[in-house]
């Protein structure tokens, strides 16, 4: 029996470390971490051994000591992890719970069969099995969406689950000796597999309707762009039609003029239909139109506001980023700096953006804002976090997102009272790095 507690303990540490290496985002090499969670696994079993070797029989010491071992395995899980959040906590919590059910079938298989070496055998192919299954189905959800959503409140339903689990196999009375216990932990166990289920399930849909709640903000900047072009070139063909009615008039009293040599008044007429004409009546940002009606419906929502938007933008008609990807962007950047600027002094609203792409080479962007209050970033995602409540700041994360699926260098901070982001696309690097693998 103390070597079976000892197998338990053992693989719970080993396959929570196996959880910690690949659900958290490292601060050390995939080595060192792998070497701190082999040290912090000899800790707990220290504490076990001298546990079972010395007060096996007694209650309390059980509980010090499986209090010791969380505290280990959960300080373990922050001292590997880059992030010190919530996230993290709660993939050491769960990962508890993970192990767990190898623990609880080796349990019911010992009940039964009376084997330790086949209930030791089944916790490891449980416990394995359980891993695998969550490798291949949750870490790319756990990468990109859990780790931006979960919040402290979320922790404690795995670190309750844990409690339950314990109180109801160990305390005040072993497994063995209450086997009808099983029947409950089977139940709960089975509960808790939905309850993360339904978890995952909320969490992603809330992601989703916030990504959904931004695009439909971005693309009504773009068709508002369109609207705002439309309603010009209608204008234009207006006084075209009526400058075209005027024109027989004109020339007619032109000829006049000319015949009675009255040249000055002649060149007055001309003059002034050349100034017409020369009246640009849509503004160009750039030959791209999907970018181009997005900024001409922006650099409106600017002057509305009374916000100066200086806007460099050199964007080809094709470009090997997608346009409604980087319109999301630009939107997005855009939409940030002249809701920051707002409430400015008027000489002090003022938004610049650049944005370079030369075909096959690079691509640069680059916007800055005045900001003279303190910015608090995220030590979750290192994005400036916004103070507007939890329905506001997703537009940085899109942002981020963005990076990440092209492969720049996404720099965001504050210089000098002005907040910049930049970001960097080298295609030429990008190309040799894809060959080299």
């Amino acid at each position: 029996m103390r070597i079976f507690q000892l197998w338990l303990v053992l693989n719970s540490c080993v396959f929570m470390s196996f959880y910690f290496l690949t659900f958290l985002l490292l601060k050390y090499s995939r080595l060192q971490s792998a070497l701190i969670c082999t040290l912090a696994t000899a800790v707990s079993i220290v504490f076990e051994i001298c546990r079972i070797y010395f007060a096996f029989e007694s209650l309390w010491p059980k509980i010090y000591v499986t209090i010791a071992n969380i505290l280990v395995l959960q300080v373990t899980a922050f001292l590997i992890s880059e992030q010190k959040n919530s996230y993290t906590l709660f993939i050491g919590f769960s990962s508890s719970n993970f192990v767990l059910t190898g623990n609880i079938s080796s349990c019911a298989v010992l009940l039964v069969s009376k084997n330790y070496i086949t209930a030791m055998a089944v916790c490891t192919i449980i416990n394995a099995a359980c891993f695998i299954c969550m490798y291949f189905t949750i870490r790319d959800i756990c990468a990109n969406v859990l780790s931006k959503e979960i919040s402290i409140w979320m922790c404690l339903i795995p670190a309750m689950c844990y409690i339950t689990f314990y109180f109801m196999l160990y305390f005040p009375v072993y497994f063995e000796q209450r086997p009808e216990s099983m029947y409950a932990a089977f139940s709960l166990l089975i509960t808790v597999i939905v309850m993360y289920i339904l978890l995952l399930q909320y969490i992603y849909s809330k992601s989703n309707q916030k990504k959904l709640l931004w695009r439909n903000k971005e693309l009504h900047a773009y068709i508002r762009g369109i609207e705002l072009q439309a309603q010009t070139v209608e204008s234009a063909i207006h006084d075209f039609q009526i400058m075209r009615h005027d024109m027989r008039h004109k020339d007619n009293l032109l000829i006049e003029l000319l015949q009675d040599q009255k040249y000055n008044d002649a060149k007055q007429i001309l003059s002034k239909d050349i100034e017409y004409l020369d009246r640009s009546y849509l503004t160009i940002y750039c030959e791209n139109t999907v970018i181009n009606s997005l900024l001409y419906g922006m650099a409106n929502q600017a002057e509305i506001l009374g916000i100066h938007l200086k806007l460099s933008c050199a964007v080809p008609k094709s470009q090997e980023i997608d346009n409604y990807d980087l319109a999301i962007l630009t939107a997005n950047l855009l939409e940030n700096s002249i809701q920051s600027v707002a409430d400015l002094k008027k000489e002090e609203r003022f938004v610049a953006l650049t944005m370079k792409n030369r075909a096959g080479e690079s691509f640069f962007l680059e916007i800055k804002n005045p900001c003279h209050k303190k910015v608090k970033f995220s030590k979750k995602t290192g994005l400036p976090l916004s103070d507007q409540g939890s329905g506001h700041g997703f537009g940085m994360v899109s942002v981020q997102e963005f990076a990440d699926k092209y492969h720049a260098q996404f720099d965001c901070y504050i210089e000098d009272d002005t907040f910049i982001v930049r970001i960097l696309i080298n295609y030429a690097a990008d190309i040799s790095t894809k060959r080299s693998q």
